[in-house]
């Protein structure tokens, strides 16, 4: 890996011990002070809100979908018709809920399991838990398209292949996948009021397996307990929605991947990943599309990097060093985007500023306590900044950098620094944008 900037890297972190100003993670609002209520939490009120599903999601209902929505892929993907399973009783919960005895089928009990092909309803009534599979984790598709209603939590290691709608009051856990082919949604209509709440936690590790042509685009609030990996087809964080990773696996957007940060969307750590590099980028990483261009902008948010100043000692064998970068962009990868003004609506690249290892040190440290580091009294003093290493292609107009280390983003070549194809700089950076960049040897 290169190493050019580190010298760098440690100086500045050295002269500004006890110097910096530590600020917390943005909540919704911080991040969106002037949005209005989004638009797919206020349409819970629409009249027709509770007979809308996943299979049937009425995309004409414009109290249901913004006009935006309405030009997305999911809402021109054509589905075959399939069986459609609706649990018999709303509030009676299961264990076996794959048993076909607690389903209906156009009215009647069902007489056969769903199959990998059907689409679930699971109506709004009561607090109840459904359990759709028996729990083996990463298992091959359950089932299509799912909606979960008012009071509704579905349970189980699964995948989904199509739309998932979880309604105002609904639920899911341990949610493996998305996986398939097709444009599809996954939406989740309940207001967390930001990362303080961290919305709704699908699993541990998440994996996006879409055939590559496919697509997902995520509506709402989601995260998981460790990482998201996305693996295939393209990965639509939809505008004004939040994606989260926790801090315990690095991230990898894989060669036949690509994630797509729409206006106002926002993919971060939720916590700060200081042993490892948050995220490497091998496959593609968009700012807006070519048929839906950014109007505002949106936000990649990256971890905090000490440079093993700090964390020095192993925390159950990972112990964070001078290699550990916010974001890698490998031979291939590349990041563009795609803008109705590059001055406005831009990719603002930018540290998280989640300090979850205050918290999570000693615990790490297991074996070797970190009260006697030094510097440990230190942690909350260091700056919040992070770095980069360009290996594959970046397309600059648009991208703001903030939160920038001194000689932080490593390069084969440096980019322009005027005119419509430079990036702009954010105002916490460093030092000067001539400063920022650093070739790579």
């Amino acid at each position: 890996m290169p190493r050019t900037a580190m010298p760098l890297a440690f100086l500045l972190l050295a002269a500004c011990l006890g110097a910096a100003e530590v600020k917390t993670e943005p909540t919704t609002e911080d991040f969106r002070k002037d949005e209005p209520l989004s638009w797919h939490i206020a349409a819970a009120t629409a009249p027709s809100y509770a007979t809308a599903t996943a299979h049937d999601p009425l995309f004409a209902d414009k109290a249901l979908w913004n006009d935006d929505a309405r030009k997305a892929a999911y809402a021109k993907q054509v589905w075959p018709k399939t069986r459609v399973l609706v649990w018999a009783k709303p509030g009676t919960p299961a264990k076996d809920g794959w048993e076909a005895k607690y389903w209906l089928e156009d009215g009647k009990p069902a007489t056969k399991p769903f199959d990998t092909d059907s689409d679930l309803v699971l109506p709004g009534g009561g607090g109840y838990m459904v359990s759709l599979s028996n729990g083996r984790k990463y298992q091959p598709s359950a089932f299509r398209h799912l909606t979960v209603g008012n009071g509704a939590c579905v349970a189980g290691h699964f995948s989904v292949k199509g739309n998932l709608w979880v309604k105002a009051g609904g639920r899911v856990m341990y949610l493996d996948s998305a996986v398939g082919g097709g444009n599809t949604f996954w939406r989740f209509d309940n207001l967390s009021g930001g990362w303080n709440r961290r919305g709704n936690a699908l699993v541990d590790h998440f994996h996006f397996k879409k055939d590559k042509e496919a697509s997902t685009e995520f509506i709402g609030i989601f995260s998981s307990d460790d990482n998201w990996q996305f693996h295939s087809g393209t990965f639509i964080v939809a505008p004004q929605s939040e994606i989260g990773m926790g801090n315990r696996t690095a991230a990898v957007i894989d060669t036949d991947a690509t994630v797509a940060i729409m206006s106002g969307g926002y993919l971060t750590r939720r916590s700060n990943c200081d042993w490892g590099t948050d995220l490497t980028v091998k496959g593609k990483l968009l700012a807006g599309l070519p048929e839906r261009p950014l109007t505002s902008d949106a936000r990649l948010g990256l971890g905090w990097k000490s440079k093993g100043l700090v964390l020095g000692t192993k925390g159950g064998g990972r112990s964070a060093g001078p290699d550990d970068y916010g974001m890698l962009v490998a031979e291939g990868g590349r990041i563009a985007v795609t803008t109705s003004d590059p001055a406005k609506a831009r990719l603002l690249i930018n540290c998280s500023k989640r300090d979850d290892d205050w918290g999570q040190a000693q615990a790490a440290s297991r074996g070797t306590p970190l009260e006697g580091e030094p510097m440990i009294a230190k942690l909350k003093e260091l700056p919040r900044l992070t770095d980069i290493v360009i290996m594959g292609q970046v397309d600059w107009s648009g991208i703001c950098l903030d939160d920038i280390l001194l000689g932080g983003i490593q390069v084969k070549a440096k980019p322009a620094l005027q005119g419509r194809d430079a990036p702009s700089f954010g105002s916490r950076n460093a030092g000067k944008p001539e400063d920022l960049f650093t070739l790579i040897k």
